[in-house]
Parts: structure tokens; C-alpha cells; sequence
């Protein structure tokens, strides 16, 4: 797709969809052959109206953006949120390990998508040295041909990460599933987790809640336990401020008041007797504040 006419075409087609969300290809992926991931893949101009005809709809625009260049394109048309945010650069254009292409932003980069307020989700979650090492043979190749071990690509993501953090950057987890094996459906917990050492356990909850929640617009009920919102729960079975891979320890999960699964519930579904943890909410926030069914939890799983 390029040029004015096929832009708002498609545009129209997803408002006329009812879409909730525009994704646009800032840049092509690394699971696309033949493209180039260094370059952006629409002009400034041609993006300014993709984004100008989606908040026209009253839609917001999510961009996939891996090279630098299409990283300050979606700070400088107001996308809503960018995917990846890779900063990635051919070696001829910045300094790097020879042989290699690298990740590299400025701090005037940094500091204009951070002034921007727009968030960025960082797309971890099956993103480690081992599963980078099981990735699919495409994946692995490409990485082969550029000299990149799993290691080095590993280390390079976390670094630009950890740089972003200092600008106060915004971050929503996310974990590109279903693009690969090592991203497979399920590797949401780990996403959260594999953030953690770079934002600190706090942020990276946030990422997946609170923050995620406000991103999409459903930050006044969404992603906090307080007065008013919807009872959304996951009880977990250990302290995550202490060990955040309890996230994979799902004990329960309430969704507007009603369980979703219970470990250990009969498989009927009925009245389930709410998690001690869950229980002992309720002193502190009560029925009314959590939006809790005085009668106990409807178990629907």
C-alpha cells in the first residue's frame, strides 16, 4: 500500500469495519523476507495522513516501527502507541561492533518520544537467549547472516531498553504472540517478568495494568482495585514484589466480579469460594469499591 488514494482507502475500509484499533507497518519485521528493516516504509507525508484519517474516525494508530528513522516518523505524525521501538541502524550510518547492525538512539531521540507521551510496548516475552536460540530457521538465518549471536541480539534489545528508561519513557507490555515459536500464545506472564530487570518490578506491573489500561482508554475502570472500578483480580501464589515469576503461579482470576478460573473449583460452574488472598481485599477495598457480588464469586470457567 502507498500513496494518498489506497491510504484513505484503507483507512475507510477499517472505520467502515469497526475497528477498534490501526495498526500501520512503519517498517517491515525481521518475518518478512526481502524487506529492509533499516528504512521506514511510508514517507512523513503519507503517514501524516494515515494518522490524520484514523483520529478523523476516532481511531488511534498503533505503529510497528524497528529502524530508527521509522521510530522519529511515528514520534513526529502523533501515532497513539509504537510496537517494538527497536531504534534499529545499519552500521555505515552510526558507530557499532563491525560487521553488525545495531540499535542506536540519541538522547534528542529519546528525549522527543518521551516529551511525545506516547508508549511503547517492547514486545518481550519469550525474548532470551535460549528461546532466541530455538527461534525459526528464517529468524536464525538472518541472524546468522549478520553476525549476530542470540546473545548479542538479546543484550542489544535490553540496552536500549534500559536506556530508554532513564527518559522516563511509558511502557505496555505486550509480547508479539504467535509471531514464532519462541513468541508463542501464552508468554504474557513472561513479558512482564523479562521487563522487570530492566524497569524494576513496580514499572513493569504497571506496564501490565494500570498503564496498559490507560493506553486504550479504559483507565477510569480498568487495571487498579479502587472504589468504582470493575473487580478484575489475578491472585497469584507468592509475593511478586519479592519474585515476580509467581506470575506464572495463577491461583485466580476475577473478571468483573466473576471467576474465570479457580485452581481447584469443581468443574461446574456455580458459587466459588473466593481465594483467601482475594478474601482479604475485602476489609481493605470492600464489595462496593471492587464492584464484588455480595454472595461470593460466580465461577463460569
Amino acid at each position: 500500500m502507498s500513496g494518498a488514494s489506497e491510504i484513505v482507502a484503507a483507512e475507510r475500509e477499517r472505520a467502515e469495519r469497526h475497528v477498534d484499533v490501526v495498526k500501520v507497518m512503519a517498517r517491515g519485521g525481521m518475518m518478512t523476507a526481502g524487506t529492509d528493516v533499516f528504512v521506514p516504509q511510508f514517507s512523513i507525508e503519507e503517514l501524516w495522513l494515515l494518522v490524520e484519517q484514523s483520529h478523523a474516525a476516532g481511531l488511534p494508530v498503533t505503529a510497528h516501527a524497528h529502524a530508527a528513522a521509522a521510530v522519529d516518523q511515528a514520534v513526529a505524525v502523533g501515532v497513539d502507541g509504537i510496537e517494538h521501538a527497536t531504534y534499529l541502524v545499519r552500521l555505515a550510518d552510526r558507530p557499532g561492533p563491525g560487521g553488525r547492525p545495531a540499535t542506536h538512539a540519541t538522547d534528542e531521540q529519546l528525549a522527543a518520544l518521551a516529551a511525545s507521551g506516547i508508549p511503547v510496548g517492547p514486545t518481550l516475552g519469550g525474548f532470551t537467549t535460549k528461546l532466541m536460540a530455538a527461534a525459526s530457521p528464517g529468524i536464525r538465518q538472518r541472524l546468522a547472516d549478520a553476525g549476530i549471536t542470540p546473545e548479542a541480539l538479546v543484550e542489544m534489545r535490553m540496552s536500549i531498553l534500559r536506556q530508554m528508561t532513564t527518559f522516563g519513557l511509558g511502557f505496555i507490555s505486550g509480547a508479539d504472540a504467535g509471531i514464532g515459536p519462541a513468541k508463542a500464545h501464552g508468554r504474557y506472564a513472561e513479558a512482564v517478568i523479562e521487563l522487570g530487570p530492566v524497569t524494576g518490578t513496580v514499572p513493569a506491573l504497571v506496564a501490565a495494568s494500570s498503564g496498559a489500561a490507560a493506553a486504550i482508554g479504559l483507565g477510569r475502570s480498568k487495571g487498579r482495585l479502587h472504589r468504582g472500578y470493575d473487580a478484575d483480580v489475578l491472585v497469584v501464589g507468592g509475593n511478586l514484589a519479592a519474585d515476580p515469576a509467581v506470575l506464572q503461579d495463577v491461583r485466580q482470576v476475577v473478571l468483573r466480579g466473576q471467576c474465570r478460573h479457580h485452581r481447584g473449583c469443581p468443574e461446574a460452574p456455580g458459587w466459588c469460594r473466593p481465594d483467601e488472598t482475594l478474601t482479604a481485599l475485602r476489609p481493605t477495598y470492600g464489595r462496593g469499591d471492587l464492584r464484588l457480588p455480595s454472595r461470593g464469586i460466580r465461577c463460569l470457567q
